[in-house]
């Protein structure tokens, strides 16, 4: 009994600090979603990496990390080099967030992109998604990234 009770005034003590972080956090994360897919659309790796700190990861469906802002940037800079698919319409949907420790906020969510391929097909693509969030520098930015 007394353990659960220590265990309840544990969690009652931390929550009102996480309540006030991911109030903290959440302008930057929404400016970030909506911004994301502007920047896909136009093709602006600058742009879709500058969200992430500078030793950032992003780790896409096939699993292999890219470590570092100017790897994202490159990686997407390639992606938009080799042409593609056009991207028609895209969205992120934020489904929740919570604290770690120093200074995480965690966020989790689905994203998706509808696109129209090389013969004309319109296709899906997308999925879940995991993104960690820690202030830098005065600014929220991506430390860990899993993406559809």
């Amino acid at each position: 009994m007394l353990l659960a009770i220590a265990l309840a005034s544990a969690v009652a003590a931390v929550e009102p600090g996480c309540a006030a972080l991911k109030a903290q956090a959440a302008p930057a994360i929404a400016e970030a979603n909506a911004d994301w897919f502007r920047a896909m659309k136009a093709g602006d790796a600058e742009a879709l990496a500058a969200a992430y700190a500078e030793d950032g990861v992003f780790v896409g469906p096939d699993g292999a990390p890219v470590r570092g802002r100017a790897a994202v940037r490159d990686l997407y800079a390639a992606r938009t080099a080799k042409g593609g698919p056009e991207l028609l319409s895209g969205r992120i949907e934020s489904l929740g967030r919570t604290c770690g420790g120093q200074g995480l906020v965690y966020e989790w969510g689905r994203g998706s992109l509808t696109l129209r391929t090389a013969d004309g097909r319109v296709a899906q693509r997308g999925g879940p998604y995991l993104t960690v969030w820690k202030r830098l520098d005065g600014r929220w930015r991506i430390v860990r990234n899993m993406a559809f």
